[in-house]
C-alpha cells in the first residue's frame, strides 16, 4: 500500500510540474470532450487559462517560429495566470468585454493566421473568441474594403470592354434574397392575397383559414427578416406554410449557409478570361460525393442552383482551353480578393487546370510529431493538386492572381502557386498571412495536433492547425502572407462612385503589355 501511495504521489508531482517544462511527460487528447481534463475550466477563468496553456504547450506547431519573434511560453504563463486569477477573485461580475480584452492580450503574440480560441464565460454562459490574426490585420489600410469586397464588372460592360459575362451565387444570404427579395415576390404575393381575401364580405371557411395562415406567415417572415434568422429558421417557416402554395417559397438547403459560393466569369477584349471565386468550395458543387456531403438531402432547387455555379466555371475553363488551343488566348485573371479560403482540392479547377497532371510543388511543410514543444517531422515537399484529365498546359500566356488582405488560406496558397509559375504574377495587396494546414480531430493522435476541445461543448476551444507551410526557400510565411509582384491599392472612392477597379485595371494592363 505504501508503494502505491508513493507512486501516486510521484505521478501527481510529475503532472504538477509538467506544465512548465518544454517536454510533456504524457499526451492528453485535448480534442475530445473529456470532463476530467476540462473540469478546472468549467467555473474558473484561471482554470481556462491553464487548460489553454498546457494544451498549446503540447499541441501548437509553431513554437520555434514564435521563439524567433521573442515569445517565451513559460514567461507567458507567469505573466497571464495572475491576470486570470484576478478575474476569479473579482467581487464584480466579469463581463464578456472584460474577458475579451484579456484574451486579446493573451493571444496577441501568436502568429498562426488560422488560430482562434474561445473561452465560455461561465458567468454569462456566452462564448468569447480571440483571433490574433484579426488583431494583427485590423490596422491594415485595406482591411475594411478587402473583407467586404465584391467585384462589379458593370463599368466594363457598358464601356465595351466585356464581351461575355455570367455569374452564379449559392450563398444562403443571396438565395434568401432571391427567394423573398426581402419583402419581395413570395412575401408580396402573400400580402396581396391576404388583402384580396380581407375585402370579401363573406369569405368561405376555407378562405378564412387561408387568411389566418397568410397572416401568420407574413408575421413570421417579418420577424425573421427583422432578426436576420438562420437557414433553419427560414426552412421551418417554408415547411410550416407550404400548404398555402406561396410562389417562390421552398426550403433552402442548410448546406448553402456553410458551403455556398459566388462565381463570376467575364471575357474581356483581346480574349482575356476573368474568373472570380468568393470561397474555395468548387469541389462541393462539382463532385457528386462532395455534393452529398455539403448539401444533404438535396432537392431539385439545390441541384439547379449548383448547376448554375458549374456552368459559370465551365464557361470560363472551356473558353481558356479553346482559345489557348487556337493560339488566341491573351491571358487569364483569377480574382481571389476577399476570399477566405476553403478546400485544397479546388486548386485542380483553377491554376491546377493550367499545369501538368501529378501535382505541383509550391514549397515545404512539416507536421507536429510529438508532445514536446519542438517535436516536428522532417521537412517534406508540399504540392497542390493539378487536373488529371486531358487539358491545355498554359505556361506561355500571362496569368494574374488578384489578392488583398482579405485573401486567406487557400487564396494565399493559390497566390503562392502563382509565385512558382513562370508566367503568373500576383497583383493587389499583401494577403492575410494564414497558410498553415488544417485537419479534423480524427488525425489528432497521428499528428499530436488538432483542435483543442470541442466547439460549443468544452469551456475552452481552439481552432488549431497541425502543420506549417514554408516557401521553396524554406522560409515560413505565417503572419506574413504573400507579397504581390505589383502592389496596387483599390481606389475605394472611385470604386464606390462608379465601380472603377484600379486593381483589376492594373491586371488588364499587365496582361496586355507585360508590365
Amino acid at each position: 500500500m505504501r508503494n502505491k501511495i508513493f507512486i501516486l504521489g510521484a505521478l501527481l508531482l510529475t503532472l504538477a510540474f509538467s506544465g512548465c517544462r518544454d517536454e510533456a511527460d504524457l499526451q492528453y487528447n485535448y480534442s475530445v470532450n473529456d470532463n476530467t481534463l476540462f473540469a478546472e475550466a468549467q467555473n474558473s477563468f484561471a482554470g481556462k487559462y491553464r487548460v489553454f496553456w498546457n494544451a498549446m504547450n503540447s499541441n501548437y506547431g509553431l513554437w520555434d517560429y514564435e521563439k524567433e519573434f521573442g515569445l517565451d511560453w513559460d514567461e507567458h504563463y507567469e505573466q497571464f495566470l495572475p491576470k486570470f486569477e484576478a478575474l476569479d477573485a473579482s467581487t464584480e461580475a466579469v463581463t464578456d468585454s472584460m474577458l475579451q480584452a484579456l484574451m486579446n492580450e493573451m493571444v496577441a503574440p501568436l502568429h498562426d493566421g488560422h488560430f482562434a480560441v474561445t473561452f465560455i464565460n461561465h458567468q454569462t454562459q456566452k462564448p468569447v473568441m480571440a483571433i490574433p490574426s484579426a488583431l494583427r490585420n485590423a490596422t491594415r489600410d485595406d482591411i475594411t474594403i478587402s473583407e467586404r469586397y465584391k467585384p462589379n464588372l458593370t463599368r466594363f460592360y457598358y464601356n465595351g470592354e466585356l464581351k461575355e459575362y455570367k455569374e452564379a451565387d449559392t450563398r444562403f444570404a443571396t438565395l434568401l434574397a432571391e427567394m423573398t427579395k426581402v419583402k419581395g415576390r413570395g412575401l408580396m404575393w402573400a400580402e396581396d392575397r391576404y388583402n384580396t381575401l380581407t375585402q370579401k364580405e363573406m369569405p368561405t371557411q376555407a378562405e378564412a383559414m387561408e387568411m389566418k395562415g397568410l397572416k401568420e406567415f407574413i408575421d413570421a417572415m417579418e420577424n425573421f427578416l427583422d432578426k436576420g434568422g438562420s437557414a433553419s429558421d427560414f426552412n421551418e417557416i417554408a415547411q410550416k406554410y407550404s400548404y398555402l402554395n406561396i410562389p417562390f417559397l421552398e426550403p433552402i438547403n442548410v448546406g448553402f449557409a456553410k458551403d455556398g459560393i459566388s462565381v463570376k466569369y467575364g471575357l474581356f477584349n483581346d480574349n482575356i478570361a476573368y474568373f472570380y471565386l468568393s470561397d474555395f468550395n468548387l469541389i462541393g458543387h462539382m463532385d457528386e460525393r462532395a455534393i452529398k456531403q455539403s448539401f444533404p438531402g438535396a432537392t431539385d432547387f439545390t441541384y439547379e442552383r449548383i448547376a448554375r455555379v458549374v456552368d459559370v466555371w465551365k464557361s470560363w475553363f472551356s473558353t481558356i482551353q479553346a482559345f489557348h488551343k487556337a493560339g488566341q488566348l491573351k491571358g487569364i485573371i483569377l480574382d481571389l480578393r476577399g476570399n477566405g479560403g476553403g478546400a485544397l482540392t479546388d486548386e485542380q479547377y483553377l491554376l491546377g487546370g493550367m499545369l501538368p497532371a501529378g501535382g505541383f510543388q509550391i514549397g515545404w511543410t512539416r507536421l507536429k510529431r510529438g508532445v514536446g514543444r519542438y517535436d516536428f517531422s522532417p521537412m517534406m515537399p508540399e504540392s497542390v493538386p493539378t487536373m488529371e484529365a486531358d487539358h491545355e498546359i498554359i505556361t506561355d500566356v500571362p496569368i494574374v492572381v488578384l489578392v488583398n488582405s482579405g485573401s486567406v488560406s487557400m487564396s494565399e496558397i493559390t497566390a503562392l502557386t502563382a509565385k512558382n509559375m513562370p508566367n503568373a504574377r500576383v497583383i493587389g495587396k499583401r494577403t492575410h498571412g494564414g497558410l498553415c494546414g488544417l485537419t479534423g480531430n480524427e488525425f489528432y493522435t497521428e499528428n499530436y495536433a488538432g483542435h483543442i476541445g470541442v466547439e460549443g461543448a468544452t469551456p475552452v476551444f481552439c481552432y488549431l492547425p497541425n502543420q506549417i507551410l514554408f516557401d521553396n526557400n524554406k522560409r515560413p510565411l505565417e503572419s506574413i502572407g504573400i507579397t504581390p509582384d505589383f502592389e496596387v491599392d483599390l481606389d475605394t472612392i472611385a470604386f464606390k462612385r462608379d465601380f472603377t477597379d484600379t486593381q483589376l485595371n492594373r491586371a488588364l494592363q499587365y496582361v496586355r503589355t507585360g508590365n
